[in-house]
């Protein structure tokens, strides 16, 4: 027993001498428990502060409370203007706010008509415009909409029921009806019906009333819904999805690849390469183009497997595709340079290349869409690789983005990639690798 407990003790002390192992033990799933608590935790939570476009035509009371309501609440972040060309702020109109939706500047906007609701309607009137391209944001900015609309008009209700029934029953027995329910409910519950019986929605009571259904809203609030990017894609969710999946992967292969450099020195084969007329920058340039040509391969058997068997359309959009391929495949290349020459062993280079790549793929949005993400994450997003390329990707395949429309994302891929090379060759010109 004594022999076993040694021995345990052992495994305990070089565990604990390894600061990799450590590392992916320990502080890896705790970070990535963070930032999942960040981003589900707080989802309809209210503090989402989710970007929706807005303009509101009407001057009718319930409009105007809408728009306040909306304007206060820390789930919506209301987008009313915008700078145009010489910098001046506009307030949108609606084919402005179409232009920006479909461009990508934010996913959802909200219109309220001038005959949103007059003095004979029998619900509120709303326009929504929409771009899928991150399903579960639009379904959460739409239902917390509804849901705010819900809990914040209840005589929006009331006033729909009691219109409802004189356009059903006449308006002689329609009040009748109506009478004799106001009457009832206040007989047995001793609630203030009187709101009940106003025709005019101008009161600014909240008074609590039950609702119910999705068929119930619908008559009370009548929604428009205008998808305006997708709606040809024949598969949206792989479209969606195979650029953050493909990164990710694309990250875990160049860093394998870049890291050879490590074993090369280790297993002795750098040395007698150095023994040729080969010199150091002669290794590192046909390393860098080994990896970026493997990434470029990479990626594209991966949108290749898609088109096949998921039918995403990677050629309507071919050029600005392999444009976006070949930024990205830079980028990925460049990472797995700079991680060569900041470590000293292969078990380093897996350690730590296996945390910063989780770690971009989880606030990249490889996983789950940035947006839903707290504002201090969302800093931290747009400075990784994933961001710029899965946001790239989308734009191409989704939405069918030219050059002018995806030009900075390609300037940033191609400018974190000089900063980074810059960095790794003077890494490596006064580092041990060679």
């Amino acid at each position: 027993m004594k022999t076993i407990l040694q021995l345990f003790k052992k495994d305990y002390t070089l565990f604990f001498k390894d600061k990799v192992a450590m590392g992916l033990t320990f502080i890896v799933p705790i970070v990535l428990i963070y930032i999942f608590g960040k981003v589900f935790g707080s989802v309809g939570g209210g503090d989402e502060h989710l970007q929706l476009g807005f303009i509101n035509k009407s001057s009718a009371p319930v409009a105007k409370k809408l728009e306040r309501v909306l304007d206060t609440t820390k789930t919506f972040a209301l987008v009313k203007n915008y700078k145009d060309e010489t910098g001046n702020i506009v307030l949108y109109d609606t084919n402005m706010i179409k232009t920006h939706i479909k461009s990508g500047k934010f996913s959802s906007a909200l219109i309220i008509p001038e005959d949103a609701y007059t003095d004979t309607s029998k619900s509120l009137k709303l326009i929504f415009f929409y771009d899928p391209k991150n399903q579960f944001e639009t379904q959460l900015i739409d239902g917390m909409l509804q849901q705010t609309i819900m809990q914040q008009f209840p005589e929006l209700f009331q006033q729909s029921m009691t219109r409802q029934a004189e356009t059903d029953l006449g308006k002689e027995k329609g009040g009748m009806f109506n009478s004799e329910i106001a009457r009832t409910v206040n007989k047995f519950y001793k609630i203030d019906t009187s709101v009940l019986l106003n025709k005019n929605l101008n009161s600014q009571s909240d008074t609590a009333m039950s609702t119910g259904g999705n068929n119930m809203f619908k008559n009370i609030v009548n929604i428009e819904k205008q998808q305006l990017v997708g709606k040809d894609i024949a598969n949206p969710m792989a479209t969606r999805s195979v650029g953050g999946w493909a990164m990710m992967f694309l990250l875990f292969t160049i860093t394998g690849s870049a890291t050879s450099l490590l074993d090369e020195k280790k297993s002795g084969v750098m040395i007698r390469i150095l023994s040729a007329p080969v010199t150091s920058t002669h290794i590192l340039w046909s390393k860098y183009l080994f990896n970026m040509s493997l990434g470029i391969i990479q990626l594209f058997v991966m949108f290749l497997f898609g088109y096949l068997i998921f039918n995403i359309d990677i050629f309507s959009n071919l050029f600005n595709l392999v444009l976006i391929i070949l930024a990205a495949s830079t980028a990925c290349t460049a990472f797995g340079m700079l991680l060569a020459s900041l470590v000293n062993t292969p078990r380093q280079a897996n350690g730590w290349g296996t945390f910063l790549i989780l770690m971009m793929s989880a606030v990249g949005g490889a996983w789950f869409p940035v947006s839903l993400m707290p504002a201090s994450i969302q800093f931290f997003s747009k400075l990784t690789i994933v961001y710029w390329s899965v946001e790239g990707f989308l734009a191409v395949l989704w939405r069918g983005a030219g050059f002018m429309d995806i030009w900075q994302y390609l300037a940033v891929l191609f400018g974190i990639s000089i900063v980074i090379n810059l960095f790794s060759i003077y890494k490596f010109k006064r580092g041990n690798v060679f």
